[in-house]
């Protein structure tokens, strides 16, 4: 009867012992179920923030690359695969809303843009598919994800793209194409916009090529240029010697016999030859 005693007390110690520690892990299991996960697809900035190895800058370079199929494709945003690792059990990522990320970009640009009456319309052109390489103007490329003022330069300096993957032309690296696929667009470039700037470049030469070519005519036949006194323009109208040349012999006087010019710099032998029968020292 002891025994039977000693055994049912035993087994009453036993289950209050188990129960007590079922009791202390409640709060644990309770706990860990109502841990969320961080959505990469709609997180703010504050939350992402608050992970770790995710600061400011992280933190919106993360939303502006959004959307993400999955969690490695935080890559895009710069991070290592350290730091995706350890990320790993804190996010998920979500099913983006269509309208996420452009409502994004107003949001950023509206603060300096508050007096201007015209700016808030731009963020229409972010939206996937409506940035026209062709046609797009600075600030719009500059919008895009990797690209900023010196690469956008470049896209409108390589125009027209008759693909987007045209934009290695620009320098940009097939990386940053492929991102760029689902919010640029190539339309019909202008056919007079890219050779209206090449006359541009060549008329302003053509206009002082002839003047270069009118002081040879200066010289007459049977005339010689004192070397010891002749002005700089008299001294360029000789074969070979230019402005540089010219110049250098004035500073070189004077000369006691026309062989000495050859002591100018740039005046060898042969140069000589061509001025001998036009100079003088006297």
């Amino acid at each position: 009867m002891k025994n039977i005693s000693f055994l049912f007390c035993w087994s009453a110690l036993v289950g209050f012992v188990v129960a007590f520690v079922l009791v202390l892990n409640v709060p644990n299991s309770f706990g860990q179920a109502k841990k969320t996960l961080v959505d990469l697809n709609s997180a703010s900035d504050k939350e992402l923030e608050a992970l770790p190895g995710v600061g400011p800058a992280t933190a919106k370079k993360i939303i502006a690359n959004r959307p993400y199929k999955t969690m490695d494709e935080l890559s895009k945003a710069g991070l290592s695969a350290k730091t995706l690792e350890s990320l790993k059990p804190l996010v998920t990522v979500g099913v983006p809303s269509p309208a996420a990320k452009p409502a994004e970009a107003p949001a950023k640009k509206s603060a300096p843009a508050a007096t201007a009456a015209t700016k808030p319309e731009p963020p229409a052109k972010r939206t996937p598919g409506h940035v026209d390489l062709n046609s797009a103007s600075d600030k719009d490329l500059e919008a895009l994800p990797g690209v900023g003022p010196a690469t956008a330069k470049k896209i409108i300096a390589n125009r027209p793209y008759k693909t987007i993957d045209e934009l290695s032309k620009a320098g940009l690296s097939a990386k940053t194409i492929e991102s760029l696929k689902p919010l640029a667009t190539v339309g019909a470039a202008p056919s007079a916009a890219k050779p209206a700037e090449v006359p541009a470049k060549k008329s302003a030469p053509a206009a002082t090529a002839p003047t270069k070519k009118e002081p040879v005519a200066k010289l007459a036949p049977g005339q010689k240029v004192n070397i010891n006194s002749a002005s700089k323009e008299q001294l360029d109208v000789l074969p070979g010697i230019g402005p540089v040349k010219a110049q250098a012999i004035i500073e070189a006087r004077p000369f006691q016999k026309i062989e000495d010019i050859m002591k100018v710099k740039g005046i060898k032998e042969g140069e000589f030859n061509k001025i001998k029968d036009l100079i003088t020292d006297k």
